[in-house]
């Protein structure tokens, strides 16, 4: 079985009550990982880097559960924006291995780590959430003939916008980021 190094001082986490973390084993050569205890409270973690990352590259940060069959993604970082704070999904109180992947920017990456600040990326979690609203109300869509026309008219019950609200709070306990999943 191959030992695994521990690397120092390319990049950190910090949770509340833990120290700040820059050591982590290395499982390959762009994969690194460290097991810890979420502590109670816990809802967030800070990710940063220590060193420039290559050019054109990110820092991905993921979390496994046991039996540490897969992975769950958590937030990207890269030059461009060397430190982020995360949200954690429900995972005080239990043991994880926090998984850093070091990836080539491409398609699949630069979403998740919105190198630009535009008006456009800054609007993107409210527009989602309200293509999501809108996605909801088209069930309600009826087609009606008005002046000989036909029209699509939206009767709406009086607590459709509850019964969304609660749906939508749902989903977002279980992930917060479902909303990103919003078709068009």
């Amino acid at each position: 079985m191959q030992q695994e190094n521990m690397i120092h001082g390319y990049f950190g986490t910090m949770l509340p009550g833990y120290l700040c973390m820059t050591s982590y084993y290395q499982h390959s050569f762009n994969t690194f990982y460290q097991d810890i205890l979420i502590p109670p409270g816990a809802h967030s973690i800070a990710f940063f880097l220590l060193q420039q990352l290559p050019i054109n590259h990110a820092a991905c940060l993921f979390y496994s559960k046991p039996p540490f069959d897969g992975t769950c993604f958590i937030g990207a970082i890269a030059n461009e924006r060397a430190s982020d704070i995360f949200p954690l999904d429900n995972l005080a109180n239990q043991m994880v291995k926090i998984v850093i992947v070091i990836s080539p920017i491409d398609e699949s990456v630069i979403d998740l780590v919105q190198l630009t600040s535009t008006r456009e990326q800054q609007l993107k979690p409210q527009v989602t959430i309200a293509q999501n609203l809108y996605n909801y109300l088209t069930a309600y869509n009826k087609e009606f003939i008005i002046n000989g026309e036909e029209t699509d008219v939206m009767i709406l019950p009086m607590n459709v916008l509850a019964m969304w609200y609660y749906r939508f709070m749902q989903k977002f306990m279980e992930n917060p980021n479902f909303y990103y999943k919003t078709t068009s």
